[in-house]
């Protein structure tokens, strides 16, 4: 069975000959320092790999690593504008990005913190006027076409297609500041307003362009939101479905008129009380199913939740078993995890997130290992 036939009768909820796996996307990578141990451990050569996104310093995962584990999907973000290029400031270690977000690694730091909010000091008539990127720019779909094209004729991979922004709320806060939204949620709901729309606005303009240029060749359309944290969600279910709720909904209404593929939403944390919302808006998959997360049962959203959507992730904790835990630890996890989401299908395997940096080779492989042996449906 080819890997784009086997994700497909995952997401339409068949049991294919084996569960699928991803490895190497935008959520399903690793961190730089776990992929240059997994490299030195299985004793390959090193080569530098491409950073797929500055901002969490994960790879682009060679392809003979890939393979070994198995990964049935590729994809890619659409290319920069042709008006901005990436440019990190060696002094500060820092960089901006095309909306003029600052971000900054500290020394011996694993990622990029988020340094300068643009708007965090704007007023809505500010905000109403700063000016935004053009999600129209054709540099983002100059050379996408013919690399989905060759991609889809060339190879039997599944491909998505990842948004390089964050949701409405994620993204509103890396414009505003996150206490600062918090504030306007408590006393001036006009800019929660104001940037939503703007923000959804941009969305539906960028899958707009990059839809037409790839709409015909994809089966996963990337979106998301990060709702949620370890113990519950980051503002009240009120909030989500008076001012982010219809404006993801708009969103992924407007995918669906450019392309066949499938929504899948990426929400960490404890969102178990938004499924039914998040369902209701049209999404097929939910990445990346924070097991250790509050009321986020592996057993029980696939009872609940199961027949309407596809669980992409939830394959093995990375906050405690996948870093901390023995080889065998990590075997007993990947087989629960398959045992509760992979009967009927309707399960793409994949570490909760990306493999993050002090994890041990040993249990990277493992991992994989055990899904790629103990998936088999028949």
């Amino acid at each position: 069975m080819t890997s784009r036939k086997r994700v497909m009768c995952a997401i339409e909820h068949k049991e294919a000959d084996r569960i699928p796996i991803d490895f190497g996307g935008l959520h399903t990578s690793c961190h730089m320092d776990a992929y240059r141990g997994v490299i030195n451990y299985l004793r390959w050569e090193w080569k530098e790999p491409k950073i797929f996104d500055t901002f969490q310093q994960i790879v682009v995962a060679d392809e003979k690593l890939r393979e070994r584990f198995g990964a049935d999907v590729r994809g890619s973000f659409p290319d920069p504008p042709d008006n901005w290029t990436l440019k990190i400031d060696p002094e500060e270690n820092s960089y901006i990005d095309e909306w003029g977000i600052k971000y900054h690694r500290p020394s011996g730091g694993f990622y990029y913190d988020i340094a300068r909010h643009p708007l965090e000091s704007a007023s809505l008539e500010e905000i109403k006027k700063y000016k935004f990127p053009d999600p129209y720019n054709p540099g983002r779909v100059k050379k996408l076409k013919e690399r989905y094209k060759n991609l889809y004729h060339d190879t039997d991979y599944a491909l998505i297609i990842y948004c390089p922004t964050g949701g409405v709320f994620e993204h509103s806060y890396f414009l505003r500041g996150i206490e600062k939204l918090y504030e306007d949620m408590a006393s001036n709901l006009e800019v929660i307003d104001c940037l939503a729309a703007r923000v959804a606005e941009w969305q539906m303009g960028f899958w707009d362009n990059v839809l037409s240029a790839i709409g015909e060749y994809v089966q996963i359309v990337q979106v998301g939101d990060d709702l949620g944290h370890q113990d519950g969600l980051l503002f009240s279910p009120e909030i989500y479905k008076k001012y982010y709720k219809p404006r993801e909904k708009m969103i992924i209404s407007s995918i669906k008129k450019k392309t066949n593929g499938k929504i899948y939403f990426h929400c960490c944390g404890a969102i178990y009380e938004l499924i039914p919302d998040l369902i209701e808006i049209g999404i097929d998959i939910l990445n990346p199913v924070q097991i250790r997360a509050k009321g986020m049962d592996s057993r029980k959203l696939k009872k609940e939740f199961g027949k309407d959507i596809t669980f992409w992730g939830g394959g093995c904790d990375p906050q405690k078993i996948l870093p901390y835990g023995s080889p065998k630890d990590v075997e007993q996890e990947v087989r629960k995890r398959i045992d509760d989401f992979a009967p009927g299908g309707g399960f793409v395997f994949a570490s909760v997130h990306n493999i993050q940096a002090n994890t041990p080779p040993q249990n990277i492989q493992i991992m994989f290992e055990t899904a790629l042996e103990y998936g088999r449906y028949s």
